[in-house]
């Protein structure tokens, strides 16, 4: 695991190291090119033959980081299940990096296949992008241990100030209160927007946000990576949605990374690949 990735002082690291929106080649693994004739044959279609390219932004622990914290390999979660879809297929894999908020334009310029990338199964992403379901998930508030019992329900959120990355549902979801709260007779919370998660955890831990809005997977990585500075404020929100694997919309390689994803799932791999990354099996267990 990366050491501390998103502790204070690795995160400050990472906003020096950063990647560009500008997508660029990076290792794909740590055991080279997988293996010839996997389960399946190798799908029709992907950018580069006989390589299965995925656009990702690796600064996401534990579904996506870099094995060094700023350099080498990348692993998590999602990256090993997209190496594990590869070898299903029996073809390489090719990792595109971009900042989050390039991932979806990068699919769609053909920079990559599909987006392994923590990105929820949204209406507006599903508009314009297929997907296939990962992993379920949902929003978890972090705050300071001094103000974890503030916050106990979504309103509880009005007039805070909350930090949460661009572009991202959770800032959506954020927006989303602005009305909850005006009839509550409540100022809107007050949103601010930051290009990295790491930067999301610093404005907590330096008081320039009350708060932070993060899936479960990636709060919970957070919060034991800032023992005693960061807590989860439990019950918040409910999980309500799901971590897709994005391909572009009606494309050939939809329903093949589909049937993939449900052949990894029934034959336990991705329950392995959750257990690697300490995180909980039954989350990917979808409809």
């Amino acid at each position: 695991m990366r050491t501390s990735v998103l502790a204070a002082a690795a995160a400050a690291a990472l906003l020096l190291a950063g990647c560009s929106g500008a997508a660029t080649s990076a290792p794909a693994s740590s055991g080279g090119a997988a293996s010839s004739g996997g389960a399946a044959a190798a799908p029709a279609g992907l950018v580069t033959s006989g390589k299965f390219t995925l656009c990702i932004d690796p600064e996401y622990a534990p579904l996506e980081y870099f094995e060094n914290g700023s350099s080498g390999n990348i692993v998590g979660f999602d990256a090993d299940a997209a190496r594990a879809l590869a070898k299903h297929w029996g073809v390489e894999t090719k990792f595109e990096v971009s900042a989050f908020d390039g991932l979806m334009p990068a699919l769609q310029a053909k920079r990559c296949d599909a987006i392994f990338g923590g990105l929820y199964m949204t209406e507006t992403r599903l508009g314009v992008a297929d997907a296939a379901a990962l992993m379920k998930t949902g929003p978890s508030i972090l705050t300071s241990p001094a103000r974890q019992k503030d916050f106990t329900k979504p309103t509880d959120l009005c007039g805070v100030s909350v930090a949460a990355q661009s572009a991202s549902a959770n800032a959506a979801k954020i927006k989303s209160l602005a009305s909850d709260c005006q009839a509550a007779g409540k100022p809107a919370p007050k949103l601010a927007e930051y290009p990295k998660t790491a930067e999301t955890v610093l404005a907590v831990i330096n008081g320039k946000a009350d708060a932070l809005i993060e899936t479960d997977v990636a709060a919970a990585y957070m919060a034991s990576q800032n023992e005693g500075k960061l807590v989860i404020a439990k019950g918040v929100f409910a999980p309500d949605t799901k971590f897709g694997v994005f391909s572009r919309k009606g494309d050939k390689l939809s329903p093949a990374i589909a049937d993939g994803i449900k052949a990894l799932r029934a034959d336990g791999t991705l329950a392995k690949i959750a257990e690697q990354y300490k995180l909980d099996q039954s989350t990917v267990t979808v409809d």
